[in-house]
C-alpha cells in the first residue's frame, strides 16, 4: 500500500498560473467554482490579486516528473514531522 501524500503545488491544467487548480485539487474543490469565487472578490476587493501573486511567486509548480514528486514528496514529510514534534 503507497501513502498518498497530498502536496499544495501549482495546478497543471491553469488558466493563468496554475493557483486556482492546485488549491482546488489540494482542498477537493470544484476548480471553475474557486476560479468564479476569486472572480467575484476580485471586483470588489483587491486583495485576491494580491494574495494570487504571492501564491504564484511561492507555490512550487505541477511535478513533471516523478524526481520532483518524490522531492516534494520528502519535503513535506519532513515538515510533517517537524510539526508532529
Amino acid at each position: 500500500m503507497q501513502n498518498k501524500t497530498n502536496i499544495l503545488t501549482r495546478g497543471s491544467k491553469g488558466v493563468i498560473a496554475g493557483v486556482c487548480s492546485g488549491i482546488a485539487e489540494y482542498y477537493g474543490l470544484r476548480k471553475n467554482g474557486l476560479r468564479l469565487a476569486f472572480l467575484i472578490t476580485s471586483c470588489f476587493f483587491g486583495i485576491p490579486v494580491l494574495v494570487y501573486i504571492i501564491l504564484w511567486m511561492i507555490l512550487p509548480s505541477y511535478p513533471i516528473s516523478k524526481a520532483m514528486a518524490r522531492e516534494l514528496s520528502r519535503k513535506a514529510e519532513q515538515r510533517r514531522g517537524i510539526k508532529g514534534k
